[in-house]
């Protein structure tokens, strides 16, 4: 929390020391976002009725290149991690499986930029790229513990839209609502359609800060 604070101010600082009044300016920007995720499909397929929905949050660091005020292309780095778990007891038994999805994905991408009025703007775009996901799961009953971690690389896409709101000549406050799918399976079953992770489609609430350089 304290680097992204200092990132934060950092970036608020190189805005009000180089800014101009104008809207979106041609030339390089970065954005530094935090992210909350709300699955839209189960993490995981089995059979006997545990189908977990694995929440995720995390951070992404977004470099632009503006060509003009309404169009720019850019590049995101981003990391998410979530965990879902269910116990269940039977007198003096008991067992509890829980499931660890951890992601790091890197997607260039193209966004829209328009004016509402002089300080509060809109967006949209779509990125395409590769994500790793990683996913562990810990089954632990009395006497028994187990631990396994798989990862894999798959493609990974994301729509997002929302608004922005200037608060130095050229750094912005944002809020943006973003689709995003990752499509790397780890499996941990026999292939067969149970036991198996699933790829991730989250919906997801975006806050962060803008500034262009």
């Amino acid at each position: 929390m304290k680097k992204t604070l200092t990132t934060l101010l950092a970036c608020a600082a190189l805005g009000i020391a180089y800014g101009e009044e104008s809207g979106q300016k041609d030339g390089f920007g970065l954005e530094l976002n935090a992210a909350y995720n709300f699955a839209l499909k189960d993490a995981y397929k089995y059979d006997e009725g545990f189908n977990p929905k694995v929440n995720t949050y995390g951070l992404d660091l977004t470099a632009l290149y503006a060509l003009n005020q309404n169009n720019s292309f850019n590049l995101r780095i981003g990391w998410t991690t979530g965990d879902d778990s269910i116990s269940t007891s039977d007198g003096d038994w008991s067992t509890t499986d829980k499931w660890e999805v951890q992601n790091i994905y890197i997607m260039p991408g193209y966004r829209y930029t328009g004016r509402i009025t002089e300080g509060l703007g809109f967006f949209g775009g779509a990125n395409l790229g590769l994500a790793q996901t990683k996913v562990t799961n810990e089954w632990t009953e009395p006497g028994l513990s187990e631990k396994i971690s798989k990862s894999k690389w798959g493609f990974a896409w994301s729509a997002e839209v929302g608004v922005s709101q200037k608060v130095t000549n050229t750094g912005s406050l944002t809020l943006s609502v973003q689709l995003m799918q990752l499509l790397g399976r780890p499996d941990f079953g026999d292939g067969e359609g149970s036991d198996k992770t699933e790829s991730q489609l989250n919906l997801g609430v975006r806050l962060g800060y803008s500034c262009q350089f």
